[in-house]
């Protein structure tokens, strides 16, 4: 397995399979009783780093901030990662601390990315 995938599966709060995804949403949503935002990542093929550098990530902190939710923080984002036929469930903070230690990146070099990708 690459190096990143190990950090980034590694946090996951949660392996599930990748059938099972559609019926944990609507469990999460029934449990709580409100719905939280959800992030699908399908890497099915081993894909380089920089395909989640250059792509993924950029896209994640758009996204998030076009809902409403923090883009340096991602809280109440659920990351899910679909990978061979499991699906990984990451926290929003979990999915950007991985981008943090693969890039080495301090907090304000982090925060200068995150307002790079945003403006893009």
């Amino acid at each position: 397995m690459l190096p990143y995938l190990e950090t980034l599966l590694a946090k996951s709060f949660e392996v599930i399979p990748g059938e099972s995804y559609n019926q944990y949403r609507l469990d999460v949503a029934e449990q709580i009783g409100a719905i939280h935002l959800f992030y699908e990542v399908p890497l099915m093929e081993e894909k380089p780093w920089r395909f989640l550098r250059d792509r993924v990530y950029p896209l994640f902190d758009r996204y998030i901030k076009a809902k409403l939710y923090d883009p340096a923080t991602a809280r109440g984002v659920v990351v899910a990662i679909f990978h061979t036929d499991r699906c990984y469930l990451l926290k929003g903070e979990d999915f950007l601390k991985a981008y943090r230690e693969m890039e080495a990146l301090d907090t304000a070099a982090f925060l200068e990315k995150v307002q790079q990708w945003l403006a893009a």
